[in-house]
């Protein structure tokens, strides 16, 4: 008679099993360790509130743009006539109605943007309450600087890694969302933080683009990452009253950390101090997508 035994059921890992398995909890411990590392940070570097309230305006500037696209069909120029003005004005006073600002924007068109109105209004949207280069009360200041490659017809041409034409008493632009934005608008910088008052460095809202005050960034393309003096880099990182007044057609930061910007969707990104320049460049530039 034949026996025919019970089969055998294997139990356990095999090599291979044991590997995959091996592998899954190292690449678990990875993703762990990673959000450690970002919940230490944000609990050793937490937000300001001067912090909160420029990444809050910066996105207020961001989202009144998407306003006034819906009225007219495209976005403020960066220094021309643009809805009921009837003469040239800057993308920022083109934002009045925008910021609840209705008043102020009517008076402005009044004056023809004459006299003090045209200088010393305060605009609390317009300004950081982490500028510490002591700014008069704000009187006629700003701290969120308009990207030059949206708002021009001028920055929209050149390309993203070549510097832009000098720049003139009227700059129009025409940009449209979404059509002049290939690569997205959430991927194009709209504004960043630029200091309010670095002797002719500052930055009023009513500037022109080629004035020593204008309120504007983005004309040179960058070659080097952020440095507080070199007039090639991304961004001027925390630059001194006389640091700042190298180039003030630039980006500058109030954090040691990076600086602040305010992208076409609205979202508020902190760019890094290692951030290179042709990343940089790539997300000024809003007619070149990024590969």
């Amino acid at each position: 008679m034949i026996h025919i035994g019970k089969k055998r059921i294997r139990s356990g890992f095999n090599a291979i099993e044991l590997v995959v398995v091996i592998l899954v909890v190292l690449i678990l411990i990875g993703v762990a360790l990673v959000v450690l590392r970002i919940q230490r940070f944000e609990m050793s570097h937490p937000a300001s509130p001067a912090r909160t309230q420029t990444n809050n305006n910066l996105k207020q500037l961001s989202l009144a743009c998407h306003s006034a696209n819906d009225v007219f069909k495209r976005l403020p120029p960066a220094f021309d006539q643009f809805g009921q003005m009837r003469f040239p004005a800057s993308v920022h006073v083109h934002l009045l109605p925008y910021i609840e600002q209705d008043n102020l924007y009517k008076r402005y068109l009044g004056a023809e943007g004459k006299g003090l109105i045209a200088t010393d209004a305060i605009i609390p949207t317009f300004l950081s309450y982490q500028d510490a280069t002591q700014i008069k009360n704000g009187a006629g200041f700003q701290n969120f600087a308009a990207n030059l490659r949206v708002f021009s017809d001028k920055g929209m041409a050149t390309g993203f890694d070549a510097n832009m034409p000098a720049l003139g008493l009227i700059e129009p632009g025409k940009a449209s969302i979404p059509n002049s934005f290939p690569d997205g608008i959430a991927n194009t910088i709209f504004f960043t933080t630029k200091y309010g008052n670095c002797q002719n460095g500052g930055s009023r809202y009513v500037a022109t683009p080629d004035s020593p005050f204008a309120a504007f960034f983005g004309q040179n393309a960058a070659l080097v990452n952020a440095h507080p003096s070199d007039p090639t880099a991304t961004f001027q990182a925390q630059p001194t009253a006389d640091e700042c007044v190298i180039t003030p057609l630039m980006a500058q930061s109030m954090s040691k950390y990076g600086v602040s910007v305010a992208m076409g969707d609205g979202h508020i990104r902190m760019i890094s101090l290692d951030l290179g320049p042709r990343t940089w460049n790539l997300a000024l530039q809003p007619n070149t997508e990024c590969n």
